[in-house]
């Protein structure tokens, strides 16, 4: 069995995606720290042809360190964020050739009616899963009873609940994952690591940027040729 751990994101890149679909379950960790301005809340859009960070307005009831993800909550005193992003949207993609087959699709999952940001989250990513054919299992490290440890102790933890053979990381954890090595090969599992080559597809506006949200490929490409395009970048290592 393949797992996959990640913190739910908003409008995820398309390595995100890549990842969900590679393993046979993916859990979103939901029981670690807010980060502020981090991919928990915020993530990229192409804008008047240029990278544009687009931003959930969340509540400011503790302090970040007090602060987990999944009891944050959505700010709706701040702004309309729907309203805005969906202008947004409709501003800057209008033009792009799938705009007018998805728009009521993508706005109804932008739409949803939640509290809280993690929530707000996995149901887009859920959603968009679906929309690209991704049957991948869903959990919530939330749900696991009994879990204890910071970092890689913790990442160990899930995968024990789970009794999976190979937990598929993102590069990125690498460093820190390297110091529970041996812990990890007690225990019979074995780690790869998810090293995307982000490809290129036809985008509106001049310039191709890279690393934008799914919503940008969905607009430009389509739901059909997107899951091929993702699946492009796939490439994992051992460790």
């Amino acid at each position: 069995m393949k797992l996959a751990i990640m913190q739910p994101t908003f409008n995820p890149w398309l390595g995100y995606f890549d990842l969900i679909d590679y393993v046979d379950e993916f859990v979103f960790l939901d029981t670690v720290q807010l980060a502020r301005r981090s991919w928990q809340v915020r993530n990229r859009l192409k804008i008047n042809n240029k990278e544009y960070m687009f931003s959930l307005p969340i509540k400011k009831e503790k302090s970040r360190d007090e602060t987990i993800l999944k009891d944050t909550r959505i700010s709706f005193e701040n702004y309309d964020f729907i309203s805005k992003i969906n202008t947004l949207l409709l501003k800057n993609y209008k033009k792009t050739k799938y705009f007018n087959e998805l728009q009521e699709k993508i706005l109804n999952i932008l739409s949803y009616k939640t509290e809280y940001l993690c929530e707000y989250n996995i149901n887009f990513i859920k959603e968009v899963s679906k929309l690209l054919d991704i049957n991948t299992s869903f959990s919530k490290s939330s749900s696991l009873e009994n879990l204890e440890g910071n970092k890689g102790d913790l990442i160990l933890n899930i995968c024990l609940n789970k009794s999976c053979k190979e937990y598929i990381s993102a590069l990125g954890s690498k460093e820190y994952l390297n110091k529970y090595l041996e812990k990890f090969k007690k225990n019979n599992i074995d780690i790869f690591y998810q090293d995307y080559k982000h490809p290129t597809y036809n985008q509106i506006g001049e310039n191709f940027i890279s690393q934008l949200g799914i919503l940008d490929l969905l607009f430009n490409e389509g739901l059909e040729a997107s899951k091929q395009i993702i699946l492009k970048g796939r490439y994992f290592v051992n460790n």
